[in-house]
């Protein structure tokens, strides 16, 4: 005997089997947004207990639950990517002060040209290579620029065995507003007080007296000041931090030549 509903169950159970997969992927993306919060709070030094209480879970399950998911499917990891992503997207912008990052890949000498700074070390030295940083407040425009002028072996000196004097700042400033190669003259530097830290932490190389990071940790800890001051958070920072290996271990060291360890989990 035919069944003459046969279409209407056809399409009862591919909604089934629809919503099943979309319950699937929810539940994926769930998961991996709480393997990521667990990560990014263990990089900021919290007990896996403080955790639990932040997440509202029990301590027993941060463990698994840090793992996160692993999905096959090409299909339903691509889902997974931007629903997790837009998670982030949408609680980074929690901030009244809303800056983002822009161009990250840019590196110091880029930074300068862009804004028209005067590039102090002679280009037969090599251009300033070490890494920078620019915040952009997305409703007015303003600017925080993170460089430095020097390399990351600092400047030339014929006195020194290897020609270079290993010592380097790094620079903060305010810019009102970009205008490509000629703003430089309306910016206003960024003192480290501001961000909570002292004279000197801006310095790196091992050609000072005492001991220094290297620039690389310096625009670390600068950088993460920066963040926590006003609030800026990198969506890309929850994945980055899930794929580095387990533990507490600060991400930034608390000042430099306190001998603390500064791990490298620079995104580039």
């Amino acid at each position: 005997m035919q069944d003459h509903h046969s279409f209407r169950v056809g399409v009862s159970a591919e909604a089934a089997r629809l919503a099943r997969e979309r319950a699937e992927i929810a539940d994926a993306t769930y998961r991996s947004v709480i393997a990521e919060a667990i990560a990014v709070m263990r990089a900021e030094g919290l007990s896996d207990r403080r955790i639990a209480a932040e997440l509202d879970v029990s301590k027993s399950s941060i463990r698994a639950m840090a793992i996160g998911p692993e999905v096959d499917d090409e299909s339903a990891a691509g889902q997974i990517e931007v629903l997790r992503f837009g998670v982030w997207v949408d609680v980074a912008g929690m901030s009244g002060q809303h800056f983002i990052i822009e161009d990250d890949q840019l590196v110091s000498h880029e930074r300068m040209a862009r804004h028209g700074i005067d590039v102090e070390l002679l280009r037969s030295a090599g251009l300033a290579d070490t890494a920078a940083r620019e915040y952009l407040q997305v409703t007015t425009g303003q600017r925080i620029l993170v460089y430095s002028q020097e390399r990351w072996k600092g400047r030339p000196d014929e006195t020194a065995e290897d020609g270079w004097d290993r010592r380097g700042r790094y620079l903060i400033e305010r810019c009102p507003g970009l205008e490509d190669g000629r703003c430089a003259g309306s910016h206003t530097p960024l003192l480290l007080g501001e961000i909570g830290l002292r004279d000197g932490d801006d310095l790196f190389g091992n050609g000072w007296p005492g001991r220094r990071p290297t620039a690389h940790q310096v625009w670390k800890l600068l950088t993460a000041a920066i963040e926590e001051t006003y609030e800026i958070f990198d969506p890309s920072y929850p994945e980055l931090e899930r794929r580095r290996r387990p533990g507490t271990t600060p991400r930034y060291q608390a000042r430099p030549g306190d001998g603390v360890s500064v791990t490298d989990s620079r995104r580039r």
